[in-house]
């Protein structure tokens, strides 16, 4: 029973996703889901998985030019939701300490996660108002339930290497931009964006799980770029030098680990 509700709470919340993806990067509040041509969507077809699944013009378009057809994004989103949802679940299944109010609070962080994923995918942003959100309600649950959570002061010292250093190396990128040309025209590895995602990242996880939270996020950049270029090479692509990727997600993912398996990679020392 647990199973399904988790699931059905992780394709619904996935579709709030999905609007707030829609909107927020344009500083528009989510209303009526639409297709990319403006046309409201039929309410079956609200969700991305029933748009797919009952929606012929989601899968194949509509018969008037412009009427393209949904993208692959709407129900893949509301899929990942729901398997951090249940990854989750099971993690907390396996630790007798690990309350119903910390599975609550790591399906937040998930929700906040996977919004952040997609805008930096589709349009190399980071939404600032939700990392200060989760960064506020990180800070909360470290004063609040200390037995769960690093504890405030470790975690005021998670963000605060986390940012520290991610900042160094942004200056790093920026000094090394404006020696090899000019700033405007060749992008940093790292942008302040991913700087404040680092600092989130370090009240979450609070220190030293910051610290392991970094290292991997820095070995998930370098193996999706390599994959990037593989790709591309492929396709029959030649990739640009210095292409910006979307370093975001695997901010994101490399904290989203180390929250549900603090100390696995040997850099943490507190477990949920």
């Amino acid at each position: 029973m647990e199973i399904a509700v988790l699931a059905l709470a992780g394709i619904l919340l996935g579709g709030l996703v999905n609007a707030l993806a829609d909107k927020l990067p344009q500083g528009r509040l989510p209303g009526i889901p639409r297709y990319q041509d403006g046309s409201a969507r039929p309410l079956i077809a609200w969700l991305g998985l029933s748009a797919f699944l009952c929606d012929r013009r989601s899968i194949h378009g509509g018969s008037k030019a412009g009427q393209e057809k949904l993208s692959w994004r709407y129900p893949l989103t509301e899929l990942a939701l729901t398997a951090l949802f249940l990854a989750a679940h099971y993690v907390a299944g396996a630790k007798a300490q690990a309350s119903i109010g910390q599975q609550l609070l790591w399906h937040g962080y998930a929700v906040v996660f996977v919004l952040l994923a997609v805008v930096d995918i589709e349009h190399k942003q980071i939404l600032l108002m939700p990392v200060s959100a989760t960064s506020l309600l990180a800070l909360f649950a470290a004063a609040a339930w200390p037995q769960h959570a690093p504890d405030l002061p470790g975690s005021l010292a998670g963000g605060g290497v986390s940012g520290l250093l991610f900042s160094l190396v942004y200056a790093g990128g920026q000094v090394f931009a404006r020696i090899y040309n000019s700033p405007r025209e060749m992008p940093t590895p790292f942008g302040k964006g991913d700087v404040c995602l680092m600092a989130m990242g370090g009240l979450i996880l609070g220190f030293p799980n910051a610290l392991a939270a970094m290292v991997l996020a820095i070995f998930l950049g370098g193996v999706g770029a390599l994959a990037y270029l593989l790709a591309a090479r492929l396709r029959g692509r030649r990739p640009q030098r210095f292409t910006a990727l979307p370093y975001g997600p695997y901010i994101l993912a490399a904290i989203y680990f180390v929250m549900l398996f603090p100390g696995a990679i040997g850099l943490g020392i507190w477990s949920a």
